[in-house]
């Protein structure tokens, strides 16, 4: 059992999801918050209410911010979006040391380079995560589907039992990977293909498959994303098989950045479809049905 608290910074659904699993396991777990979203707190501790299927709990986690920090963390799962994911590093990089281990769980690519690059001795996780998962009100939690939560390191200064812990019948299915970046690709096409179109459509991710201009135009996006995939050197499984069978076997689930357009919050789109433009630039490839859905969303607000 680990003493040591586990830091959770970013209170969204994945971060409440993390803080309602470790809690059942027994760990201490802390909220970091935003200053001025402590100060409204009614409550500290804070009541984490999780819902899976027919089961509820509620869990008792204490909250903070990242200038009341003094001691140096021994575990820190990064929940932010991408787009805060660094300036939330930032945050707390007064605590942190080599020993830290830190797990990143970011959507999209380019945050979790960003991090390694700026903070190199770092022990760096980063994980791909494909539970549903989303916030009912403020910490209370759907947990909509299992799903599975690979994680490995990003960083030399890593072991492959950092997260050992996690193995123990934890409640989240969580596993190791020697090849995370692989994983990381592999979800960064899907998401670039299905976010983005179920943002414009204000659909759910099994109508892409529509046998018509949704469909015809997710087969458009596809293709791109696996040009790009081959001529940058990365081997992942055929994009649109996969993008095809994550519509089919998420077909109810709204995605994350259907979700935040609906929640009118900012989107991770720029680590998603705007990584893909930046890469395939790199590369001299026109992808020009990404561009174009890009254009179409900010042209309605979303971005």
């Amino acid at each position: 059992m680990s003493k040591h608290p586990w830091y959770i910074l970013g209170a969204g659904s994945i971060g409440c999801l993390w803080a309602a699993s470790l809690s059942n396991k027994g760990y201490p777990v802390e909220l970091i918050l935003r200053q001025e979203r402590l100060q409204s707190l009614q409550h500290n501790p804070v009541t984490i209410k999780y819902q899976y299927q027919e089961q509820s709990h509620e869990y008792q986690v204490p909250a903070t911010c990242s200038s009341h920090l003094q001691q140096p963390m021994h575990w820190l799962i990064l929940c932010t979006k991408a787009q805060h994911a660094l300036s939330a590093i930032d945050s707390v990089a007064h605590v942190l040391t080599h020993k830290t281990r830190v797990l990143l769980l970011q959507n999209g690519m380019g945050s979790q380079q960003a991090i390694a690059k700026k903070y190199p001795e770092l022990n760096l996780w980063a994980g791909s995560v494909t539970d549903g998962v989303h916030l009912k009100q403020d910490f209370s939690v759907c947990h909509a589907g299992q799903g599975i939560t690979s994680i490995g390191p990003i960083t030399s200064n890593s072991h492959n039992d950092d997260f050992a812990l996690l193995m123990d019948q934890f409640p989240l299915n969580v596993e190791v990977s020697d090849n995370i970046m692989e994983k990381l690709w592999q979800k960064w096409a899907a998401n670039c293909c299905i976010n983005g179109l179920t943002a414009l459509f204000n659909c759910r991710n099994g109508e892409l498959l529509d046998n018509g201009p949704r469909q015809q135009q997710l087969d458009l996006l596809a293709n791109e994303v696996g040009a790009v995939l081959q001529a940058l050197g990365v081997k992942v499984p055929d994009v649109k098989t996969t993008v095809y069978d994550i519509c089919r076997l998420t077909a109810n689930n709204l995605s994350s950045t259907c979700l935040d357009v609906r929640a009118k919050r900012s989107t991770e789109l720029a680590y998603m479809n705007g990584f893909l433009i930046s890469q395939a630039k790199t590369c001299h490839i026109p992808v020009i049905n990404h561009r174009r859905l890009m254009s179409e969303l900010e042209t309605l607000g979303i971005y």
